[in-house]
């Protein structure tokens, strides 16, 4: 994930995604509620935009070929992402995002007390965690030594089985 921690929120990708989600989602509804199926829609849009727009001026074929490669692993990551937001709301009752605002980007917390999830979201959430746990996995190799491995495996399980208790 990243190179400070375990989760997708401990990752600069991963929070990096969840800024896109507060600038295009939770904001427009002052924070009142988080829905998952806009976020995977919004994160899979900005996913294939970041990929062409880093990709600009190649061929068609390129393009394809970069999609290819990329916009799997990428969207992996958001769905991590979402389902570990999902999973502390069942958890706790909320989820708290921080914005950073003003000119010296002053950190403001939101506790989001509503989510609008589908059963169709909890399968392609669960879908995807169930993948990154195959050992032939991308992300599942990308571990640099065992112990970090089994910690970010207990992480992706307790959001698998908390997600599965909810279905």
């Amino acid at each position: 994930m990243g190179s400070w921690g375990i989760t997708m929120r401990q990752s600069d990708y991963g929070l990096d995604l969840l800024g896109t989600v507060v600038k295009a989602q939770l904001k427009k509804v002052d924070f009142s509620t988080f829905n998952v199926t806009e976020a995977i829609d919004l994160l899979r849009q900005d996913i294939l935009e970041e990929i062409k727009r880093s990709n600009r001026g190649c061929p068609p074929e390129k393009l394809d070929y970069y999609i290819n490669a990329n916009y799997p692993q990428n969207f992996t990551q958001a769905a991590l992402l979402i389902a570990e937001c999902l999973a502390d709301y069942y958890r706790t009752g909320e989820l708290t995002v921080t914005e950073y605002v003003g000119a010296n980007h002053n950190p403001v917390d939101h506790r989001i007390k509503i989510f609008t999830v589908t059963e169709d979201d909890l399968n392609i959430l669960l879908d995807e965690l169930r993948k990154v746990q195959d050992p032939e996995h991308e992300l599942y190799q990308s571990w640099f030594t065992e112990k970090t491995r089994q910690k970010w495996l207990i992480h992706i399980r307790a959001i698998q089985q908390t997600l599965e208790e909810h279905t």
